[in-house]
């Protein structure tokens, strides 16, 4: 034998039983130096494969060394031996059972595929696997990644959410005098100074736009931090001279929580799903930028995010001196002007919130 795995030597034609042990298998052998098959016959023992000519030679191969072929019910088997040949076997079913005989094991997953009961189980698996993600797995990834989003990369995302509102009409420039709009952001930056040190601020921009009547007196905040809010809240709730209404202070805390918690950036990658979260992650924002606008505009907060928002909004509010009984008033206003929501309906503007009771009575007891 030349070799530990391969070998050739001279032999008589098969016939009966082979040496041994086992029996014979008619196939077709390309030794990889002639194109056209030859008719061999194989026979296999506890260590060897043996492989027989129609000229007589056998060529011997290590059991170990072989490629064997899985089941299968379409095509032709082939056998890969280590000297580059390959073996054929045309009748497939005579193969199965030379190879079961022989005791040939089949890989686990070749089984596993053929057993409908793990098949079944496989996709069960995947679909409670499927569930998991969406439940727990994805929400959790959001929270732990979000943090490490780049500035840059939140404020790409508000810009394009922005330009998407304007071009669908949905924000035109505020009817307000200029000055006011200057002293609501004076406040605004008041207040995040006075309830967080200073390597804590979430960093926020205002905006006051005239939104649709549809909209009603409303805010929103985006990932990267811009707060807008509408001509409608100011007008709902004016303030006293140049003093703004503690419940228009209130809503600005409530955006500052959403901003502060990352509540717009774990929605969105939530709804872009783990690809998105993977693009964050190896440094390519293009699938969630993609689909940012669209997301966010269509998204609504979590009843969850909106308690958690609201929670920080009254710890903002007892820092900055503002006497949380504006939210309240704030709340009953809109309930005379939709009173829809005296049902506890969260219908109003671009988010989902708490029953209005449920609200009143937290920044009620706050007062207190």
């Amino acid at each position: 034998m030349s070799g530990s795995d391969a070998g050739t030597e001279a032999a008589p034609e098969p016939a009966g039983q082979p040496a041994g042990g086992g029996e014979w298998l008619r196939a077709r052998w390309f030794n990889g130096r002639e194109a056209r098959a030859q008719e061999v016959d194989l026979a296999l023992t506890a260590e060897e494969l043996c492989l027989t000519a129609g000229g007589g030679a056998t060529h011997r191969y290590a059991r170990r060394a072989v490629t064997w072929p899985e089941r299968t019910r379409h095509g032709v088997p082939q056998l890969l031996l280590p000297d580059g040949s390959v073996v054929e076997l045309p009748d497939a079913p005579a193969w199965d059972d030379w190879a079961a005989r022989h005791h040939l094991a089949e890989p686990m997953v070749v089984r596993w595929a053929r057993s409908w009961r793990v098949a079944l189980g496989c996709v069960l698996g995947v679909v409670l696997l499927m569930v998991g993600a969406g439940v727990w797995g994805v929400p959790w990834a959001a929270e732990k990644g979000a943090v490490w989003v780049p500035q840059a990369a939140r404020a790409h995302i508000d810009r394009l959410v922005l330009s998407q509102l304007k071009s669908q009409g949905w924000l035109e420039p505020s009817k307000l005098p200029a000055g006011t709009v200057e002293r609501l952001r004076t406040a605004l930056d008041d207040m995040v100074r006075a309830a967080y040190p200073a390597d804590k601020r979430p960093r926020v921009q205002l905006a006051v736009q005239a939104l649709p009547p549809w909209a009603g007196p409303n805010a929103f905040a985006l990932p990267g931090g811009q707060i807008v809010v509408s001509d409608a809240l100011l007008e709902m709730l004016p303030g006293e001279g140049e003093r703004f209404h503690p419940g228009v202070l209130g809503v600005l805390a409530h955006e500052v929580g959403h901003v502060h918690a990352n509540h717009g950036l774990r929605n969105l990658i939530v709804a872009s799903g783990i690809g998105a979260l993977a693009g964050m992650w190896i440094g390519d924002f293009s699938s969630v930028l993609a689909t940012a606008p669209t997301l966010l505009i269509q998204a609504s907060y979590s009843r969850d995010f909106e308690r958690e928002a609201d929670r920080e909004a009254l710890r903002i509010m007892r820092a900055a001196g503002v006497d949380p009984r504006g939210m309240v008033a704030f709340f009953t206003q809109l309930q005379r002007r939709y009173p829809a929501r005296q049902a506890g309906l969260p219908d109003f503007g671009l988010a989902s919130h708490p029953p209005d009771s449920e609200r009143t009575r937290l920044f009620e007891s706050g007062a207190r």
